[in-house]
């Protein structure tokens, strides 16, 4: 009987010995990079990251042009349009320390569209070109404090100065270099207050303090982390302007959004474009907004006739379009992103799926990543950011564990709702 037991023991460790076995000798999973159809390696680090490489489609045609720094961090970066012929579309420079350099983005005709300078990691200018002209966007410390708009004849100009200290803007219009409009106004941007779309170009108000209602609104919106296919959180945030009948264009990004709106551009130009998918989380709260509510049939009257008698003067000095609404709450977004991840499918789907945990760990305190794990993800770039509309997260905070996103999540909590969107309408409907 003894006999019998332990002959039963010696079988049951043999069995064990022998699945450890077959597991110690499976294939290995491979980590490495390698170029494939669509990824093409043109160098390479010494621990085997990505130092050069472009994505492809058909007939070589490309998609993404890309160097890294040897941290992981984007140096420069071209993306071409997705939906037309192919052509460049945006281009960025950045520093060693993810600090933005430069950024171009370009029309479908090859031109710059609209060009961004930074200085120390904060946007210092802004230049908008189009068909009426060019307007120059100077900013203090990250924040806007001129915009000034030249007309392609050189003589028509209009300058916008704001001051930061009391919260005033003053609009001063020259025309054949002769000044016909200079007011101080006591916002920034207030209800009425024009601007001309295509250079977003701020101008004076015509209207004669227009009054608007206050509505409480008091909703909110958050969504878990959930993979997506690129860091375009256009769907999670609220557009700064939203401009009447235009629509952002088919492609890539809505680069409407990335001239006014700072947590947007930051966000696109640090990601502008995934090797495979971007863990997002987005919370929006909406706390109220105002519209303009009263404005006498005369007065529009007068404004649309003054339109009407002279429309490139108009524009001039009062833009295309007014600020009809403006919405009042908070915008957020983490974003979890992967880089130099490898080829193989098997490795992809692992790191995959250890990042989503390692997310969740940071944004809940759970402990779901284990030691063995976090080597495997250390063989990539993985990196957590927190995003928002207020001025010292537009950049993004970088989270390492619960404790920085739980400091950040008060920071935003604990923050007064601003400003999210001015809404606009187009002065040719004021009378209908």
């Amino acid at each position: 009987m003894h006999h019998k037991f332990y002959l039963s023991l010696l079988l049951a460790v043999a069995v064990l010995f022998s699945s450890c076995t077959s597991d110690d000798s499976a294939p290995s999973i491979d980590y490495s990079i390698k170029s494939d159809d669509h990824l093409k390696i043109l160098s390479q680090y010494d621990n085997g990251w990505i130092k050069e490489a472009k994505h492809v489609e058909s007939e070589d045609l490309p998609i993404h042009e890309v160097t890294y720094h040897e941290n992981g961090f984007i140096k420069s970066a071209k993306v071409y349009n997705f939906y037309q012929d192919r052509e460049l579309y945006m281009e960025v420079r950045r520093d060693e320390q993810n600090r933005p350099l430069w950024s171009r983005y370009y029309t479908p005709e090859g031109d710059v569209w609209f060009e961004t300078a930074y200085e120390n990691g904060l946007v210092s200018e802004k230049i908008v070109y189009s068909e009426l002209g060019t307007s120059i966007h100077t900013y203090t410390n990250g924040e806007i404090t001129s915009i000034e708009f030249i007309s392609t004849n050189g003589l028509d100009k209009s300058i916008t100065s704001y001051d930061l200290e009391t919260g005033t803007k003053n609009v001063k219009i020259t025309k054949n270099s002769e000044v016909i409009l200079e007011q101080e106004f006591n916002d920034q941007d207030d209800f009425g207050s024009g601007i001309l779309t295509s250079n977003h170009a701020p101008k004076a108000n015509p209207f004669n303090e227009p009054q608007n209602g206050y509505l409480t609104i008091g909703t909110s919106f958050k969504h878990s982390p959930i993979w997506q296919f690129n860091a375009n959180p256009k769907d999670d945030v609220i557009g700064y302007r939203k401009y009447a009948g235009l629509h952002p264009p088919a492609s890539k990004f809505a680069v409407q959004h990335a001239v006014n709106f700072e947590m947007y551009q930051s966000i696109i130009e640090q990601y502008p474009y995934t090797e495979d998918q971007v863990l997002i989380l987005g919370y929006k709260e909406n706390e109220g907004n105002a519209a303009i509510i009263d404005v006498s049939r005369d007065e529009r009257l007068a404004i649309d006739a003054e339109r009407l008698e002279n429309p490139d003067l108009f524009a001039l000095k009062y833009g295309d379009q007014y600020v009809n609404k403006i919405h009042y709450g908070k915008n957020l977004i983490v974003v979890g992103a992967l880089r130099n991840i490898p080829t193989h499918v098997t490795g992809i789907e692992q790191v995959n799926k250890i990042a989503e945990k390692r997310m969740n760990d940071i944004l809940s305190g759970s402990n779901l990543v284990s030691d063995h794990e976090m080597e495997i993800l250390d063989k990539v770039w993985f990196e957590v950011k927190l995003f928002s509309t207020f001025k010292n997260q537009r950049n993004g905070i970088v989270l390492e564990d619960t404790d920085d996103y739980q400091e950040a999540l008060d920071e935003f909590i604990a923050a007064d709702p601003e400003i999210i969107q001015f809404e606009y309408a187009k002065f040719e409907h004021l009378v209908q």
